[in-house]
């Protein structure tokens, strides 16, 4: 597999990952492509896509925390043609050695749903084969129903056990980061009036 990432905001890779972005996560369960370009005029996110035989199969997108502790993963697909056949672990393989080759980073952190459903039991099986913990804390969010439990991985030899709450305070700060409209950059923020 092979794995384009960049910081930048590009076009063409965008166009190549945002259909398997849009097929995987409802509308109402994703950053608009302004959200999204916001974020790369922000330095918040990277873009990670994988490519088997020229064509791309799946799409993350990522940020650091403020402390570049922990690198969070915010989206990951696998194009549905394609899950189940062991795409999904080969592309996390990639990110994450993309991440310890950033040195900083000790830790892949990720939000999981965890009510209780089929669909949100596979992810959370899926992140748990590739060596993902999870924290006892579940979050509820304001502004979506659904709770949310954060998984992560050491990237780095050492004993890790960390504070839900404290894991999901970064996520947070990410987030509205991620929402925070740069006049600067965009002109006026379209959701405010």
């Amino acid at each position: 597999m092979k794995v384009i990432t960049t910081g930048q905001w590009e076009e063409e890779l965008w166009y190549q990952a945002e259909a398997i972005y849009n097929a995987a996560f409802p509308e109402d369960g994703r950053k608009s492509r302004g959200i999204i370009r916001n974020m790369f005029a922000q330095n918040l996110c990277y873009l990670h896509v994988g490519y088997l035989q020229g064509q791309a199969i799946a799409m993350a997108i990522t940020g650091k925390t403020e402390d570049s502790r922990a690198l969070i993963i915010d989206y990951f697909a696998v194009d549905e043609k394609r899950r189940g056949t062991g795409i999904g672990g080969t592309f996390l393989e990639e990110i994450k050695k993309w991440a310890i080759a950033l040195r900083r980073i000790q830790f892949l952190l990720i939000e999981v749903e965890s009510d209780e459903s089929e669909e949100n039991d596979r992810r959370s099986r899926f992140w748990g084969r590739h060596g993902f913990r999870s924290t006892a804390y579940v979050h509820q969010y304001i502004w979506v129903p659904e709770p949310y439990r954060a998984m992560y991985l050491p990237l780095i030899p050492g004993q890790f056990a960390f504070d839900g709450q404290e894991l999901f305070a970064s996520i947070t700060r990410f987030h509205q980061k991620s929402f925070k409209w740069r006049k600067e950059a965009f002109g006026p923020d379209p959701t405010n009036g």
